[in-house]
């Protein structure tokens, strides 16, 4: 009996990690806007799901769209460090004072596209250049496409721009429209419709997806491709609660991230933010309109001064232009 009740016992001993692996670690994921929003539908979700896919088995993620867990924007990044959700997708620019170094991100005419603006926000992090990081970890640093005006006013030339009240992404945008002679407004993107609606602004800045996405075709009719840089957003986790993960928890998150999010969001909105600009093109209700070369000297000289202006502030500030040029020079090197 005393052999066959030992067998029985290394029988056990061999089960107790499979009973352990099958017990996944269940972190909560919030999004603020709908399930159909495309930072979500064309690259968070499929980092979800291949995740939750994944044969290890070590970590399941509920995600909550639709703002279940929280709507407003500017409020996730605390929401994560509450506890309210373990990740979040987040705006830095709409929290300045929490990501004070993402800014340089929209300095007119520094990042050239997607792909290298997502390999720049990855290289500044990684040598862990831009403030306000310590307590997330990233597991998905994405750079958007550059902001244009997009108005329910036309556009024809840079001069129409002038008195108009637009609504900006984040400040250093904010301040380049202003040298042109508009009225920055900061909001979030959820928020324009009903702006536009009441008559607060008259134009939004803000990228082909998110005219989509929000609805804003709906009350705009007028395109101006004017580049006027861009913003990052994050997708970021509680790093206490990523260190409190088990290291098989850690390694499949690790896994995916920020690597395989990253080349999946820069393929998917590349080609989105390209088609609704085509869509655009051939809509017949629509004006699209690029910056001929007469306005080209006025935008210059207003993005030169909003940028020299953004490295006077702070001896950080030029200090990290700096840096951010010579990595863009690496970047561009390797293409």
């Amino acid at each position: 009996m005393s052999r066959i009740f030992a067998i029985a016992l290394l029988a056990l001993a061999a089960l107790v990690p499979a009973t352990v692996h099958a017990q996944p670690v269940t972190l909560k994921l919030a999004f603020f806007a709908s399930d159909t929003e495309v930072n979500y539908a064309k690259a968070i979700k499929l980092w979800v799901d291949a995740i939750n896919a994944d044969p290890s088995g070590a970590v399941k993620i509920e995600a909550y769209p639709n703002g279940a867990l929280g709507k407003a924007l500017p409020a996730q990044p605390q929401m994560i460090l509450d506890g309210v959700a373990d990740i979040a997708f987040v705006n830095p620019a709409l929290v300045p004072g929490r990501f004070p170094d993402d800014q340089v991100f929209e300095l007119p005419g520094l990042v050239g596209n997607m792909k290298e603006g997502v390999a720049l926000y990855q290289a500044l992090l990684k040598a862990n250049l831009l403030r306000g990081y310590s307590d997330y970890v990233v597991v998905g640093s994405f750079m958007n496409a550059n902001a244009h005006v997009f108005s329910r006013k036309a556009i024809k030339s840079v001069n129409d721009l002038k008195g108009m009240k637009v609504r900006i992404s984040g400040a250093v945008i904010g301040q380049t429209v202003k040298e042109l002679g508009v009225v920055p407004v900061l909001m979030p993107p959820n928020e324009v419709v009903e702006a536009m609606g009441r008559g607060t602004i008259d134009a939004t800045t803000t990228v082909p997806a998110a005219v989509v996405d929000f609805g804003i075709d709906r009350v705009t009719t007028n395109d101006y491709l004017i580049q006027l840089g861009t913003n990052p957003f994050a997708v970021l986790m509680n790093r206490a609660k990523y260190e409190s993960l088990p290291q098989a928890a850690k390694d499949l998150i690790n896994k995916y991230s920020p690597g395989m999010l990253n080349d999946t969001y820069v393929k998917n909105l590349s080609a989105y933010n390209n088609e609704v600009i085509e869509k655009f093109r051939a809509d017949t209700k629509r004006t699209v309109v690029t910056p001929a070369d007469a306005d080209l000297p006025a935008i210059k000289a207003a993005s030169e001064k909003v940028t020299a202006d953004w490295a006077a502030k702070d001896p950080k500030n030029a200090e990290l232009l700096t840096k951010a040029r010579a990595l863009l020079a690496e970047i561009r090197a390797k293409k």
